[in-house]
């Protein structure tokens, strides 16, 4: 989720909870729930050193570990009394540091990145895939439901708002079964019988949804809206690419599958992308990719590039979202390896 939705999720548990202590008053309480709620995501700084470890290794995982909670609720209130020179809250402010901190773990787990929440115990990362990472419809609903008590001084409206995003949340794994539901019907019509069928949420309306079939290294991906209304997107002006991203969740009759491959749909150059899929140095965007296919292989008489993407992130008619891959230059030189800046076509940075 983003900053300012984890943010408001925090400072509306702080909110909740206020009558729980006399040490803090409500602006204290706000302040430091929000800013623990949004403090998890500064594993990003990590980005700056590694990006493809960041995105294997480091992100949600030291920051968001239950395990390691009370340490950084202790921390991030220490901090809090000592700039505010105000020793004796340090229980209440680990407290609703605590709280904060906790509502930022809750609001990853439904999106479906995957969250190491027993690190440094274990590097397993669960995910509901309920939410899509950036979700205005909870945002909106946090925002106005905390803006209602702080106005009315009535906690109601915060309990309010969270049962409403409790039930939002159920609501959209409703819809997430009904989508695998649609995938697997889809799937069986096109004669597939893929060994995993996911359905990731996807942006603007909680009724569009990704389909991905796999079997073995092959893929099948198909982008759909439940209730069939994107077709019926008007054009919106000034917003073309948006427009188009919109226009891409067909209804469920129009679905269409289209096919993807780990190492390539061309078989002359499937040795040679296993070939640097294998590479040690590579072995990051294996941990961190769960469905890994080549995105594309740029040849010139000057170079030869071979880019691999995850399907789970790529929106389409879209660049790729993630692409990490080698650089050969001059041809019949070393490999050396390389990411595609976000939303750009051909913007390399060196790694390693």
């Amino acid at each position: 989720m983003d900053a300012l939705t984890h943010a408001l999720m925090g400072a509306q548990a702080a909110y909740l909870g206020a009558g729980a202590g006399k040490q803090l008053g409500m602006r204290d309480r706000l302040l430091l729930g929000g800013l623990a709620a949004a403090f998890p995501d500064a594993d990003f700084l990590a980005f700056l050193i590694d990006p493809l470890r960041f995105l294997a290794d480091w992100h949600q995982a030291p920051t968001h570990s239950l395990v390691l909670l009370p340490c950084w609720a202790l921390l991030l209130g220490a901090m809090f009394c000592v700039l505010t020179r105000r020793r004796q809250a340090l229980g209440e402010a680990a407290v609703v540091s605590g709280v904060g901190l906790s509502t930022h773990l809750v609001l990853d787990l439904i999106t479906a990145y995957g969250t190491q929440i027993l690190y440094p115990l274990s590097d397993w990362r669960p995910n509901l895939g309920f939410t899509f990472v950036v979700d205005p419809l909870i945002t909106l609903v946090l925002g106005a439901s905390l803006a209602a008590a702080l106005r009315t001084g009535r906690r109601g409206f915060a309990a309010a708002g969270l049962a409403l995003l409790c039930l939002g949340v159920g609501a959209q794994a409703l819809l997430k079964q009904q989508a695998l539901r649609l995938g697997a019907d889809a799937a069986s019509v096109a004669g597939m019988a893929p060994d995993q069928l996911e359905a990731l949420p996807q942006p603007f309306s909680p009724f569009n949804w990704k389909l991905i079939a796999q079997q073995g290294p092959r893929y099948q991906v198909a982008h759909v809206n439940l209730l069939g209304h994107g077709a019926l997107v008007p054009p919106w002006p000034g917003l073309g690419r948006l427009h188009e991203l919109a226009q891409a969740y067909v209804p469920p009759d129009r679905l269409a599958w289209s096919p993807h491959h780990r190492f390539g749909e061309d078989p002359q150059l499937r040795e040679l992308a296993q070939q640097l899929w294998m590479r040690p140095d590579f072995a990051a965007f294996g941990r961190f990719a769960v469905f890994p296919a080549l995105a594309r292989v740029d040849a010139s008489e000057a170079q030869l590039c071979v880019w691999f993407t995850d399907l789970r992130y790529d929106l389409p008619r879209w660049p790729e979202t993630f692409r990490y891959g080698f650089c050969q230059e001059p041809m019949g030189g070393p490999w050396r390896l390389y990411r595609l800046r976000y939303f750009s076509q051909d913007a390399r940075q060196r790694l390693g």
